[in-house]
């Protein structure tokens, strides 16, 4: 085995005394350096205190954009349940005369079931009289209508419509040709339909459909500090 020695470097460290008028010289620019710095550091913090004070103290804007993406506010649901009786009769016209056969027909009891949805478009609504100083502004709605009206067609254990009974009179039951029994079933269908939109249309449900709109929309404009008072249009 070879062994090799180890050199130890030795480097010789030297004391400079400066000047007495170098050490005056580099106080002075530490000195300026200090002041540059103090400069600085008081601006940033004045821009962060004035500054975000002025961000926080500009008046809040009417929360009109965010009533328009509301759309539509449903206030009330109506839940249906009603029987339906209707016949559809079946004849045949004597030619050239004004004369008819009563052949039979087909009788069905409907029990239906639905429900329909009053609300109002919001995206018609418009601010008038808003004071952004005192933060009071009026809202004009649109007054409630008729969102959508459906007849259940779910199976009966499940709360839907069905028919209780379908019946024939006279000879329908012996036409071949006959489709007295469908016809029969869409009619009282299409009245069912028809009677659940009556029913949603009504002045108590409207009036009831205002009242829940209020419950709604004040308490969210009392929230973020604005008064608004509602008003419907006729």
């Amino acid at each position: 085995m070879f062994s090799v020695p180890l050199q130890l470097r030795q480097e010789k460290l030297e004391l400079r005394i400066k000047h007495p008028l170098d050490l005056i010289d580099s106080e002075a620019q530490m000195s300026r350096l200090l002041s540059i710095i103090g400069a600085i550091s008081l601006g940033a913090v004045g821009m962060w205190l004035f500054g975000s004070r002025q961000v926080q103290d500009q008046p809040a804007q009417a929360p009109l954009v965010a009533i328009e993406e509301m759309g539509h506010l449903a206030s009330v649901k109506v839940n249906y349940a009603n029987v339906i009786e209707f016949t559809e009769k079946i004849a045949q016209g004597i030619p050239w005369t004004q004369w008819e056969v009563h052949l039979g027909g087909t009788k069905v009891l409907l029990v239906a079931r639905g429900d329909c949805m009053v609300g109002t478009d919001l995206r018609a609504a418009r601010y008038e009289n808003t004071d952004k100083t005192a933060r009071t502004a009026d809202l004009v709605l649109p007054s409630p209508k008729l969102l959508t009206a459906r007849v259940n067609h779910d199976s009966r254990a499940k709360g839907g419509s069905y028919f209780y009974t379908i019946s024939s009179e006279g000879i329908e039951p012996l036409l071949p040709w006959s489709s007295s029994r469908t016809k029969a079933a869409d009619s009282a269908l299409a009245r069912a339909q028809q009677d659940i939109e009556r029913s949603c249309s009504t002045p108590d449900v409207l009036e009831t459909a205002k009242k829940n709109a209020e419950t709604v929309l004040l308490p969210t404009f009392s929230a973020i500090g604005w008064k608004v008072k509602l008003r419907w249009k006729q």
